[in-house]
């Protein structure tokens, strides 16, 4: 059984790098497999369709030229190759609009405003609920990874803001939630529709410092709280509903925020090639290699 694990030449931040796929071929192999880790944007002819499964691990230059990858993932669609994730699922989190979407479905979602045209005075308005503690917003790319061209700004740079949104085109902006700085982010992997495992990580965006961290101090999350779970399984519920086939691994990150009546406020999630912290979870690696030969025979 061939497996291609799929990443590229170059990542868009020289910080960001792929550590699970290393482990994710030894566990394939262990099992019989043979996997090869292939560029997606490596110039050289490849026999996709030959693979048993194709699995996004770390394709991320996509997020420098998306029309270039829009087009590589419709070849695959084409020519049959069996993609993991899903090919639906990998398009709906290439744009941040499925954010709107599962609020309107009750998700508690970190406020999301999604701008085309940036009018001055209705982005003075975003400013009127934010934390008086750190009383910013951050505006992001409608398709992006990570923390890439996420902005922090303040009221008084709201002239530098509206440029910003107009060299994005579509952007969303959000509210800078502090809790975030105290209680961390929690990032939820699930496999095959199940919760897998889970970290927390550090705030990336720090106030006058330009590095961005790739997933700061990961730190394995063990305790998920009852009511914890029911949100996350009420969000990837929803998450479900805008997909026709169930993803082989996605990542919900949340803000834990004890100050809101659910507890965890959705940030985002990662349906394209999500880091999934595997070196802190080898027995993980091993189930998520075992699910991917599952797919793979089916």
């Amino acid at each position: 059984m061939r497996i291609a694990l799929v990443t590229s030449r170059g990542f868009p931040d020289p910080l960001w790098r792929d550590a699970d796929s290393p482990l994710v071929a030894r566990e394939l192999r262990d099992r019989g497999a043979t996997p090869e880790i292939v560029n997606w944007d490596g110039g050289e002819r490849v026999e996709w369709a030959g693979y048993d499964a194709v699995v996004l691990q770390s394709p991320w230059s996509m997020w420098d030229d998306l029309s270039a990858f829009d087009e590589w993932l419709w070849a695959r669609e084409l020519d049959g190759t069996r993609l993991l994730n899903p090919l639906d699922a990998i398009a709906l989190g290439s744009n941040k609009r499925y954010l709107s979407r599962l609020g309107d479905a009750g998700v508690p979602i970190v406020p999301t405003t999604l701008v085309e045209r940036p009018d001055p005075d209705a982005l003075r308005d975003l400013f009127r609920t934010v934390d008086a503690a750190r009383p910013t917003v951050v505006a992001k790319p409608i398709a992006a990874g990570g923390t890439l061209g996420a902005r922090e700004f303040t009221v008084e740079q709201v002239p530098a803001l509206a440029a910003y949104l107009r060299e994005l085109g579509t952007a969303i902006v959000q509210p800078y939630v502090t809790a975030i700085d105290t209680h961390r982010e929690l990032g939820v992997v699930t496999l095959d529709g199940a919760i897998s495992h889970a970290v927390t990580k550090a705030a990336i965006l720090r106030p006058g410092d330009q590095a961005r961290a790739f997933h700061p101090d990961p730190q394995p999350y063990p305790g998920l709280t009852a009511q914890q779970e029911r949100v996350i399984r009420q969000s990837y519920h929803e998450l479900r509903n805008l997909l026709s086939n169930e993803p082989l691994s996605v990542r919900l990150d949340f803000i834990i925020d004890p100050a809101s009546p659910s507890g965890l406020l959705l940030l985002e999630v990662e349906m394209v090639a999500p880091v999934k912290f595997f070196p802190l979870f080898p027995a993980q690696c091993a189930h998520y290699a075992e699910a991917i030969i599952a797919r793979a025979s089916a």
